[in-house]
């Protein structure tokens, strides 16, 4: 199979990170990555950021039209699963295409509440000692408050975003799900990934990897070789049918 009978792995990244975490994998000459890039950062830093989920999604789905209109995947790590999974069930209400699979990476199912950070009643320091306590900041921040500013604003709205999600009741996508998890992430158990088996009436696999929460920047090859594979298997399986 070559690159072109491949489908496209559209990317959505973690939450107060950016599209620019999937340059390597776009120089990939194996698959087509398009890295999603949301408002608030990178080219689109100047457009605010969306505080809730649906208004996120509402905006992706005109702009990923052509994208979701011939065959793709659909990766996403952490936030980015959420954006990724309400994507799909999107496509699933509306009788659009759906993704050949759907990927997920260091995140708990969509039933599970999300972190109860209250940022409402915590300082910036103290939300960015709690990302820290996770691997979610470099700890020299901590010593420098002036950096934080611009940062924890992006992070805190994308927070809102995955808090504002409605916990999933009955939405099954028929496509497979593959979750993939970091044998070291203090946020995102084993258990919690299992879970996602609930979210899909095709098949369904868990992998672990080493790495913390953050692996598409712990393990970004180990993590981007799984993926490729997890693609080639869909193309090859839905070229059978």
């Amino acid at each position: 199979m070559t690159v072109t009978d491949a489908p496209t792995v559209l990317c959505f990244h973690h939450a107060g990170g950016s599209a620019s975490v999937y340059r390597r994998w776009t120089e990939s000459d194996a698959l087509t990555v398009v890295p999603v890039h949301l408002p608030g950062r990178d080219d689109r830093r100047h457009e605010p950021c969306f505080t809730n989920l649906d208004a996120l999604v509402d905006l992706l789905e005109i702009e990923l039209a052509d994208e979701m209109d011939r065959p793709y995947v659909l990766f996403g790590h952490s936030m980015g699963a959420l954006v990724a999974y309400t994507l799909a069930t999107r496509a699933l209400e509306a009788g659009r295409r759906l993704p050949e699979s759907l990927v997920v990476a260091a995140s708990s199912p969509p039933h599970l509440p999300t972190l109860p950070l209250p940022l409402d009643t915590l300082s910036d320091l103290e939300i960015a000692r709690s990302l820290a306590a996770f691997g979610g900041l470099p700890p020299m921040l901590l010593e420098r408050p002036e950096w934080l500013g611009p940062l924890l604003t992006v992070v805190k709205d994308d927070i809102r975003v995955c808090q504002s999600a409605r916990l999933a009741t009955g939405t099954s996508l028929p496509i497979p799900i593959h979750a993939i998890g970091g044998t070291g992430d203090l946020l995102v158990a084993a258990a919690s990934l299992t879970q996602w088996d609930r979210h899909t009436t095709s098949d369904f696999t868990v992998t672990m990897v080493d790495g913390g929460h953050f692996l598409t920047t712990d393990n970004s090859d180990e993590l981007f070789g799984l993926v490729e594979r997890i693609v080639r298997t869909t193309a090859e399986s839905v070229g059978t049918r």
